[in-house]
């Protein structure tokens, strides 16, 4: 018999499924494009205190201790959980333009900008899961935005959402990790890779290059992240046991860049749509794997109907316990 989740969101996905969407063409996984500005002035004023509902629904600066974060959130709904939306590497609150005011009709929906993105502050190295963790942590204690929580993971913010739920366990109460990067991609991937030989195409020297030193080297990527501390402190991270968990997987895989030998990129693919998404469904024992045929990575500006799917889904089963 399928669980209450598995029901739910397998009913909506063959309405959903039936009008797809026309994908968004989107810059690899590697090199991540710069993104888009804020809707909100430059330099809003930051508050130590929690802001009225009405300032966080237009956006607000949030002083976490010396430097502010920056924090949007919908309306509350008497109770309903809140919806945290952790956007992908590099990304902002911008990313999320299209899921937040639509999943806002069924939860309180929150989406922000870490450290040193959009308008937020940056914060101090290292910056890491751990950090990234305390930084939302406080940002909604001190926004006086409580849960419990449902945390949307897109990409790498996959990474940051389990660990927030590894450190708040009492408080998260269901994940959607969406293309959500697992931390042992990088090894698998490098794990991959045929034996090196002089004659080895300039694509696949760089990727060798970029998997065994450049990820290592936080200046590397655009926050500043210590992946490899990343990586590690996810994997120590607990399961979620029973916790409802939907993992979305794009069906049209376009985040390696080409140039590879067709071989390594079947088994690279392989990893991201098959194997990996797997292991992250194995983290919990109520959740499913959901791959979304006409997307590509950019599933939030993609296929963002997926995503509040999954995120009524999420309710609906939060809601029958």
């Amino acid at each position: 018999m399928a669980r209450p989740l598995l029901a739910l969101l397998l009913a909506a996905l063959l309405v959903a499924c039936a009008a797809p969407q026309a994908a968004v063409p989107i810059a690899t996984l590697a090199l991540p494009t710069a993104t888009p500005a804020p809707t909100v002035p430059p330099t809003p004023a930051a508050t130590a205190t929690p802001p009225p509902a009405a300032a966080l629904e237009a956006g607000a600066r949030i002083d976490i201790g010396g430097r502010a974060l920056f924090l949007q959130c919908s309306a509350p709904i008497p109770g309903a959980p809140t919806v945290i939306l952790e956007a992908g590497l590099a990304a902002d609150h911008t990313a999320w333009e299209q899921v937040q005011p639509a999943a806002a009709r069924y939860a309180r929906v929150c989406s922000y900008d870490r450290a040193g993105l959009g308008v937020s502050n940056p914060g101090p190295p290292p910056r890491d899961a751990a950090s990234a963790s305390a930084d939302l942590r406080a940002l909604l204690a001190t926004a006086g935005v409580s849960g419990p929580y449902i945390l949307v993971g897109h990409s790498f913010g996959g990474l940051f959402a389990r660990r927030f739920a590894a450190d708040n366990p009492d408080a998260v109460i269901g994940l959607i990790l969406a293309e959500a990067v697992h931390e042992d991609w990088w090894e698998r991937a490098l794990a991959a890779l045929p034996p090196e030989t002089p004659g080895d195409s300039q694509r696949l020297q760089g990727f060798r290059r970029f998997l065994t030193s450049e990820v290592a080297d936080p200046a590397r990527n655009a926050e500043g992240l210590d992946i490899p501390a990343v990586a590690a402190q996810v994997r120590a991270a607990a399961p979620l046991g029973a916790r409802p968990l939907v993992v979305l997987v794009a069906g049209t895989p376009d985040v390696l860049a080409p140039g590879l030998p067709p071989e390594v990129e079947a088994q690279l693919v392989g990893l991201l749509q098959q194997e990996l998404p797997k292991a992250m469904a194995a983290l919990s024992s109520d959740s499913t794997v959901i791959v979304v045929p006409d997307s590509g990575h950019d599933l939030p500006r993609q296929r963002p109907d997926m995503i509040v799917l999954a995120i009524q889904a999420v309710l609906a089963a939060v809601g029958q316990r």
